[in-house]
């Protein structure tokens, strides 16, 4: 494993550390709010003691001034500062009409709530002092803040058990990923074969994932066997010019007869075109074509005938005829050498399988069919080889434009192989070789 992934956490550990700090936020949250409502529900019961117990201080000084005096059961009412107890230890900010809570510095618990207003004495108003403590309640607080201990402890415990849960889930979650790592990591450079989904727990998302490696290894699979495929119709296609140039060029040396010369030079110029036409089609497998920028023509009889013209050596001393029927006139955007390929290798094929007979190409609106009365599918030509390969060829041009090639025997002996046509046809994106 490469060292710089070993210090990358998992999955398993980032949902795990993920989690337990959520967790752990929530637990004390919960804390943080549990402490605060109790303080909140003292704050509130303490400003509604004191001003219950101004109300009764107001009844009882509007006939006579007491300086000091208690407001059962937990209230105390004075009108002097200096009468507080001496311990009281009052703010220098101390508001009006608010009960606030004084604490004993050293025991760190509530002393006092007290509370700053103005009464009526005698008719005048007049500043009083009111202190509020409750043991009852301190002792009630108390209780209640341990037995939520009580319940915060068994968060605490479930938190703990929560994580242990997670660990195994998360565990299960992530294994198949964690398989599929391992397989990718172990898997040789040449194994392009299909990635099988692993056990377990299989999410959409992981099945996206092996079905996107999976389309992706068919995509490599499609360029290296198109590589191959070129390299082997290119030494098969290639292979006839390159023979007929190399006998034209040894004759040259032979004569000086300038009609044998202007002879040989019409092979090599015949041969190099042709090499050309492959190449150009070859090439054209292995890439993607842009058939908006081709233009459109219609086939006619002069192109057809050509194509018939270049293979007519293949009849020689046969007893075999050729035409080109055009019932209805049809337009494609497939570039000319492309389409001389194509069609070329089917009539190589015809007249190679033809003995005696005929051998015709019929054009119509949506099909281009080449039908001869030769020795029919199943068989192989005597003495002619490596034609199967020319049909690869035509089938892998018409898959790309999205055309159909298909055989078929003539009930009156021989075959037909017809080109099924698309109209506004678009190339595919990656031909099938076969």
């Amino acid at each position: 494993m490469n060292p710089a992934l070993m210090k990358v956490r998992s999955a398993k550990q980032i949902t795990f550390t993920y989690f337990s700090i959520i967790a752990f936020g929530i637990v004390t949250l919960h804390f943080s709010l549990l402490d605060a409502t109790l303080e909140s529900f003292e704050q509130i019961n303490a400003n509604n003691r004191l001003i219950y117990a101004k109300g009764i201080a107001e009844n009882a000084l509007s006939h006579q001034r007491i300086d000091e005096f208690s407001i059962p059961p937990f209230s105390h009412a004075y009108l002097d500062k200096a009468l507080l107890p001496n311990d009281l230890v009052l703010p220098p900010d101390l508001p009006q009409d608010k009960a606030i809570e004084l604490f004993d510095d050293d025991a760190g618990v509530t002393d006092y709530f007290v509370m700053h207003t103005t009464v009526n004495v005698a008719g005048k108003p007049t500043p009083i002092y009111l202190l509020y403590f409750d043991d009852i309640y301190e002792i009630s607080e108390e209780e209640v803040f341990w037995n939520q201990a009580k319940q915060l402890l068994i968060s605490i415990v479930l938190f703990v058990i929560s994580l242990i849960v997670v660990l195994k889930v998360s565990n299960r979650l992530t294994r198949p990923i964690t398989q599929l790592a391992n397989d990718l990591e172990q898997r040789k450079a040449d194994d392009l074969s299909p990635i099988v989904a692993p056990d377990g727990i299989a999410s959409r998302e992981l099945l996206q994932l092996v079905d996107s490696f999976n389309e992706y290894n068919q995509r490599i699979c499609g360029l290296i066997e198109r590589e191959r495929a070129f390299n082997r119709y290119a030494s098969h296609e290639l292979r006839t010019p390159l023979m007929v140039m190399k006998g034209a060029i040894s004759l040259l040396g032979q004569s000086n007869d300038p009609k044998f010369i202007d002879k040989q030079r019409q092979r090599l110029l015949h041969a190099s075109n042709e090499m050309n036409d492959f190449v150009t089609t070859l090439l054209s497998l292995t890439r993607d074509d842009d058939l908006d920028k081709q233009t459109e023509r219609e086939l006619d009889y002069d192109e057809i005938a050509d194509i018939m013209h270049a293979h007519e050596s293949l009849l020689s001393h046969k007893p075999v005829t050729w035409d080109v029927q055009i019932d209805e006139p049809v337009s494609v955007k497939v570039p000319e050498t492309t389409f001389k390929i194509l069609l070329g290798n089917l009539v190589k094929n015809a007249f190679a399988c033809t003995e005696e007979g005929s051998v015709t190409v019929t054009v119509t609106h949506n099909a281009i069919t080449v039908c001869d009365t030769g020795i029919g599918l199943g068989s192989k030509p005597r003495g002619v080889e490596g034609y199967g390969l020319g049909l690869l060829i035509a089938k892998d041009i018409c898959h790309k434009y999205h055309w159909e090639l298909h055989h078929s025997n003539r009930e009156c002996g021989g075959c037909c192989a017809a080109i099924t046509l698309v109209p506004n046809e678009t190339p595919n994106d990656q031909p099938t070789y076969s």
